[in-house]
């Protein structure tokens, strides 16, 4: 099985597919965490989509081993706003 990590930097290297896959892995879930916070499904997936247009536009370093729990911060941080 190929890891986040590898996925990420796939992307990072240009190859859109990674992204793809890592939305794919991880969007579903990301938004049904959102909406047990918000209680609000629409926005919720608006904010996923938010939280990886954020890795797309900063395409910040992120550990080995850490990218889902990089991508969790970075949703909970607009919620607790």
């Amino acid at each position: 099985m190929v890891t986040d990590d590898i996925l990420y930097r796939r992307y990072l290297g240009g190859d859109e597919d990674g992204l793809s896959a890592l939305m794919e892995r991880h969007g579903d879930k990301l938004t049904l965490y959102l909406d047990g916070c918000l209680h609000d499904l629409h926005e919720s997936k608006d904010l996923m989509i938010e939280v990886f247009a954020y890795l797309i536009a900063k395409q910040p370093r992120i550990r080995d081993g850490g990218f889902r729990a990089y991508l969790y911060r970075s949703a909970r941080r607009p919620v607790l706003r």
